[in-house]
């Protein structure tokens, strides 16, 4: 289940994402992360700038670092890997309607890039990933991960979604032997969602 909130993280200062890489490197956490995202909510003023409630901007700054840090310590694990999957979320495709050409597998209930769109950013994350190697399959919704792991060998798997999203996603792969990492989206919503790509070539392996 994603946020009940709608948030976009580029109105935020680059700073705020300094702060949460030097605590990630520091992986000095869990019993104080509480603590810690309540300061940085305070210091960066999150909630006002996002314009949601205090207790949903501490919820995406725990998210947010629960994701960073579980990338940081299991990254190595995709090295060697021959069997990777690559999933995004359909909602950062240019078109939500026929102008997107993309295919569904129906034994995933997934969409295939078809590349129609040169400027789509699910086109160009597909490009990226299957550059390195991985299988990509966009998503229309969670429950796909459950059929992809099904159907699809892989051993290790890279989601990019909310940050709430992706924990629960590593928390459903991990279940199964497997490993997840992924990229948060930097802007959440039913269209139009963003993530750096920037980010994203840098976090594949």
């Amino acid at each position: 289940m994603s946020y009940s909130f709608d948030y976009d993280l580029g109105k935020l200062p680059k700073e705020f994402f300094r702060e949460i890489a030097k605590i990630v490197d520091n992986q000095k956490l869990h019993k104080k992360m509480g603590n810690v995202s309540k300061l940085i909510v305070k210091r960066f003023k999150v909630n006002n700038i996002l314009g949601i409630q205090v207790e949903d901007a501490i919820s995406i700054v725990e998210d947010l670092i629960e994701v960073n840090l579980n990338t940081a310590i299991k990254r190595e694990k995709f090295k060697g890997e021959k069997e990777k999957v690559l999933l995004l979320p359909h909602c950062c495709r240019k078109y939500m309607d026929s102008r997107c050409k993309a295919k569904v597998d129906k034994e995933v209930s997934s969409y295939l890039c078809a590349h129609c769109s040169e400027n789509c950013l699910a086109n160009k994350a597909t490009k990226l990933g299957e550059s390195k190697g991985y299988k990509v399959f966009i998503l229309p919704g969670g429950s796909c991960i459950k059929k992809i792991l099904d159907k699809v060998n892989c051993e290790v798997v890279f989601a990019i979604a909310c940050p709430e999203e992706i924990n629960m996603c590593v928390e459903l792969v991990e279940n199964r032997g497997k490993t997840c990492i992924g990229v948060p989206l930097t802007k959440n919503g039913c269209s139009n969602t963003k993530f750096s790509l920037a980010t994203l070539k840098k976090a594949l392996i």
